[in-house]
């Protein structure tokens, strides 16, 4: 519980503290640290790079709660820890991480073991797809992105399928879509702004 109220903190610190931007973003300005925002339902997410990964303290509405969650990623397309109210889930992956060059490749994939608080609970495997180039629009900047389609599929559960849209300059996910096992679009998270930067 504490681990999650220390994410509260950080993020109501965040957003009272972070200043605006009037540019675009760039590469060299995400090494600092960005928050994005979507205001309806309110979803805020800060991303601090860390070596070829990032750190992520997000902070959402659900039930008409505010609702902290932080995660650890092994690539900005790779989950490797997730604490949050439901507790601590880490998913340890087979293959080495090798996705920067994802569009000449087109597949990743690796055999996943998920650990809950701890403990092995179920395998199955990871698969990324690259699915073509794209362009998003956040505070009416423009980004090429790729089009990746994100598969987790473990024993017993219904595969967790996600389409995501990769900044690979930014080294950001900027918008992304859950999808049902038809590929039917569940849920979206499209971000109306971002913030630079955030004191230590």
């Amino acid at each position: 519980m504490s681990i999650l109220l220390r994410s509260l903190s950080l993020l109501v610190g965040i957003i009272l503290a972070a200043p605006a931007s009037g540019n675009c973003l760039s590469a060299r300005e995400t090494k600092q640290g960005v928050l994005l925002t979507r205001e309806v339902p309110f979803y805020s997410v800060f991303y601090r790079p860390d070596g070829p990964g990032l750190t992520e303290q997000k902070l959402m509405e659900r039930n008409h709660s505010l609702q902290p969650v932080s995660a650890v990623y092994l690539h900005p397309l790779l989950v490797e820890k997730r604490v949050s109210a439901s507790g601590t889930h880490v998913l340890k992956y087979a293959n080495a991480i090798a996705l920067d060059d994802l569009p000449q490749k087109k597949n990743w994939q690796s055999e996943t073991t998920l650990f809950i608080n701890g403990k092995k609970s179920v395998s199955g495997a990871t698969i990324i797809r690259f699915d073509g180039w794209g362009e998003e629009t956040i505070a009416s900047c423009s980004y090429k992105v790729w089009a990746v389609n994100s598969r987790l599929e473990l024993t017993g559960l219904p595969p967790i399928i996600f389409e995501q849209y990769y900044s690979p300059e930014l080294r950001l996910v900027l918008r992304s879509v859950r999808l049902g096992p038809s590929k039917q679009p569940l849920s979206e998270v499209r971000f109306d702004r971002f913030q630079i930067g955030w004191g230590n």
